[in-house]
């Protein structure tokens, strides 16, 4: 039997490039004859290249969402959110106080970092009433270094700074964007839609608001689109009420107005070790309904303690 070496190197499978010109070629064929036997067997090269290329986009596709659906759980389990798909859920973080915690030195005893309070602090009740954040402090930030990043931050989100937010209403292009009262109109059209006004009857005073048949359908009936929007109190607000939104997996999503994204974000953000864009947006998605990346990404950019960070990463290469 003759070794690998006396049969030579292996034929290398034809190229895209190979194939487009062998297309080429046999469609310049005259006779049409070898025309047609040209292109067959050109034809029969390029199926057997898509049915490759087929087999492995579909692999390629099942590692996506497989990775996908591991970072989701990843990033639940660490906000203290449990979540099943075809993984077993992540024990919430009250049920697993020995894992998480840190054992002091000479001690049994278990103890949670400020950062594990503050993820179990995050996480979303589904029923009852909700918390709103607080007004932004911390976060290895100084009370004066938030509000040149509060300014900072709507500024390029907005084009003006947090002190002007009164005079500016958000375009059609950023639907993301609602003030305080249009989350109030919502909240009043949501707690009226099953019973109507003294002044108009339940369908009256739906034909009026007809933009909403969509957001109050059943979350069941179609998972796709923004629907199961509900009413929900706030904690500690003497009857404020919150406007909300059904999640995929039925959870409750706060809608925050643009009065308090910047709250909301810092509280996502900095309060948990001034994370990157992808974290602190997978934390977001567990409580607010409204925040997209691109929010996330203006306040990161702006943000004080980031910049320090970038800026002594530079300079440590420089050295």
């Amino acid at each position: 039997m003759a070794d690998q070496d006396s049969l030579g190197p292996a034929e290398e499978p034809p190229s895209l490039a190979d194939h487009k010109l062998r297309i080429s070629q046999a469609a310049s064929l005259l006779d049409p004859s070898e025309r047609d036997a040209a292109l067959i067997s050109a034809l029969r090269g390029v199926t057997a290249e898509l049915e490759a290329a087929e087999e492995d986009h579909a692999r390629a596709t099942d590692r996506l969402e497989t990775a996908r659906e591991l970072f989701d759980w990843a990033t639940g389990a660490l906000s203290g959110y449990s979540k099943t798909k075809n993984y077993e859920a992540a024990a919430p973080l009250e049920q697993s106080q020995g894992q998480c915690g840190r054992k002091r030195k000479g001690g049994g005893d278990s103890t949670f970092n400020d950062e594990q309070v503050a993820r179990m602090k995050f996480t979303n009740p589904v029923e009852g009433p909700l918390s709103f954040p607080s007004p932004a402090s911390g976060g290895g930030m100084t009370d004066a270094q938030i509000e040149q990043h509060k300014d900072a931050f709507y500024m390029k989100l907005c084009g003006v700074p947090y002190s002007e937010l009164g005079t500016f209403t958000p375009p059609a292009t950023m639907a993301n964007l609602k003030t305080r009262a249009q989350l109030d109109e919502f909240i009043h059209i949501a707690t009226h839609w099953d019973t109507g006004t003294d002044k108009l009857s339940v369908m009256d005073f739906r034909r009026q608001h007809k933009i909403f048949y969509t957001k109050m359908k059943n979350v069941k009936e179609n998972i796709g689109r923004r629907t199961g929007h509900h009413v929900r109190d706030v904690v500690g607000s003497d009857g404020r009420k919150a406007f909300c939104q059904c999640g995929k997996n039925d959870e409750s999503l706060v809608y925050i107005s643009l009065e308090e994204l910047y709250d909301a974000i810092f509280e996502v953000h900095c309060l948990m070790g001034h994370r990157g864009w992808n974290a602190t947006k997978n934390f977001a998605n567990f409580k607010y309904a409204n925040i997209p990346l691109e929010q996330v990404r203006f306040f990161i950019e702006t943000c004080p303690a980031c910049l320090s960070k970038r800026m002594g990463r530079r300079g440590a290469e420089i050295v």
